[in-house]
């Protein structure tokens, strides 16, 4: 197979798919023709740079089904925009007990496909449990592992507070998934380039889609600890041995609804 293909009749001969790529895989001569690397080809990242800064869409990377997606230019938004849909993202943690439908939440995951990655790998899986009782089910995996590390009085029980946990869950409170009908998990390799950030990175972009489709989502620290430490818990993910997960995000439409921005203190940063 061909690295990509040139439309001869668009291609503006401007060069600046060459330029733009990262791997160098792109060969341009002033007046012609993109053409492939004769060697570094083979180190194409797939990350799809040539089509999205061709203005002409003149190329296609073969390996890829379809062509590039214009983008909306009427759907750019300001700083302005942007700064309050950053500020104004909220941890929920009270979910109406309403199903989030499927088709939703796969054009939400298909979103994390774009979030930045280590050399363009993209390890990051997902694992969803989809439905009040599944949610359930994952949140009772991690109360038994509390309830062992309560009961054997370990360091990690006191720090993270695991016997009150447990006393809330046997009192029908569930303070790990907060009875959501969703739980996301993004489980990826634990070696590789950057497994690790690359699947926080995914699960950070999931829970900004998800505000942007009106829902509300947490971070299930407690679900992310237990797989580390657990096995009885990975099994129930279906996490494979030399796999890890890297994040995890309780979600649903949300309770209550948020309608203004708290402080915060300003980062601390020293200029160079």
């Amino acid at each position: 197979m061909s690295l990509f293909t040139i439309d001869e009749t668009r291609c503006k001969r401007d060069g600046l798919c060459a330029a733009d790529c990262p791997a160098g895989c792109i060969v341009f001569e002033k007046g012609g023709l993109p053409e492939p690397h004769e060697k570094k080809q083979a180190y194409c990242l797939d990350c799809g740079h040539c089509m999205a800064v061709c203005p002409a869409d003149a190329i296609r990377l073969d390996r890829f089904a379809a062509g590039s997606v214009p983008l909306d230019k009427g759907l750019r938004i300001s700083l302005d925009q942007a700064e309050q849909f950053l500020k104004g993202r909220r941890s929920m943690r009270a979910f109406r007990d309403e199903p989030v439908d499927a088709s939703l939440l796969d054009r939400l995951l298909s979103v994390t496909g774009y979030c930045p990655s280590g050399h363009n790998a993209r390890p990051t899986r997902w694992v969803v449990a989809h439905g009040a009782d599944k949610v359930a089910g994952a949140a009772g995996a991690v109360a038994a592992w509390m309830r062992a590390e309560s009961e054997a009085d370990t360091p990690l029980a006191a720090a993270l507070h695991l016997p009150g946990i447990v006393r809330a869950w046997d009192n029908g409170m569930d303070l790990i998934c907060r009875n959501a009908p969703v739980l996301a998990v993004a489980v990826g390799p634990q070696r590789g380039i950057t497994p690790r950030e690359d699947g926080v990175i995914a699960t950070a972009y999931l829970e900004l889609a998800v505000s942007g489709a009106g829902l509300g989502a947490c971070w299930c620290g407690y679900l992310v600890a237990a797989a580390a430490h657990n096995d009885g818990v990975r099994e129930f993910l279906g996490v494979a041995a030399g796999e890890a997960v890297y994040g995890a995000l309780m979600l649903g439409h949300p309770a209550r609804r948020y309608t203004a921005v708290p402080p915060r203190q300003e980062p601390s940063v020293r200029w160079l």
